[in-house]
């Protein structure tokens, strides 16, 4: 190999180097830890939630729900001058959050905005992960387009009695409780896609409910005391 050859080898070989280097540098930037995302507003005094009956403070005849998460943290932080608004509705899916979340924010400027929601969504065959995914990022979008630090809660891990299929209730679409395994999987499917697939949000990690349910699949109020501490821990004491 004459010295014509040997340099060009060598430049190919520095090419080739830097662009793996390259590669590797932009994958772990995009990658990071759970949730690395730039928080913008450091002390919050505005939140929203938007979610479905593991957020709701109300029934759907407009009954109270005192034992919800959503409830302990006004309580734990009304002395701290904090405000929380909710938007959940039982049995509503990602699609009916998408389309009324802009009337929250069209109205009030937030400091930060917990989106929790898509189980609904995994228990109907007719809509796919990549919808539920797509209306996910369209509300992270538009929250922070509203000047909100976006977060994605991934809910309780689904194990112990959460997701036994063995205590969940038959409904008119699930005559039979085996047909719950399915839904559960998909369920477990989107908990693990959402950090891999929704950008500029912050994750509030998938947390564990010690199987204080009575259906496979909502918290008792004992449970939702540790949902409100793992929410407090992820949106306001960890900043």
């Amino acid at each position: 190999m004459n010295k014509t050859q040997k340099i060009i080898l060598f430049s190919i070989l520095g090419v080739f180097v830097a662009g793996i280097t390259t590669a590797i540098i932009i994958r772990v930037r995009r990658k990071g830890k759970l949730g690395i995302t730039k928080i913008k507003n450091k002390n919050p005094k505005k939140i929203l939630i938007v979610g479905d009956s593991q957020s709701a403070i109300e029934t759907s005849s407009g009954g109270k729900i005192t034992y919800t998460y959503p409830n302990l943290l006004r309580e734990q932080l009304k002395d701290k001058g904090v405000t929380i608004d909710v938007l959940a509705v039982g049995g509503k899916t990602t699609d009916w959050m998408k389309k009324n979340i802009s009337s929250k924010l069209d109205k009030k400027k937030y400091d930060r905005v917990i989106i929790y929601g898509g189980g609904n969504d995994t228990s109907n065959a007719s809509i796919k992960l990549e919808t539920t995914l797509n209306n996910i990022q369209q509300m992270v979008d538009m929250s922070r387009e509203n000047g909100a630090d976006a977060f994605v809660n991934l809910g309780y891990k689904v194990q112990g009695d959460f997701g036994n299929y063995k205590i969940m209730p038959t409904t008119p679409y699930i005559d039979k409780k085996e047909k719950w395994i399915p839904y559960v999987e998909k369920r477990k499917q989107l908990q693990k896609l959402i950090p891999q697939k929704i950008k500029n949000a912050t994750f509030i990690p998938a947390y564990d409910l010690q199987s204080k349910t009575t259906d496979g699949i909502h918290p008792t109020s004992s449970g939702h005391k540790i949902v409100a501490e793992k929410v407090y821990d992820s949106i306001v004491k960890k900043y």
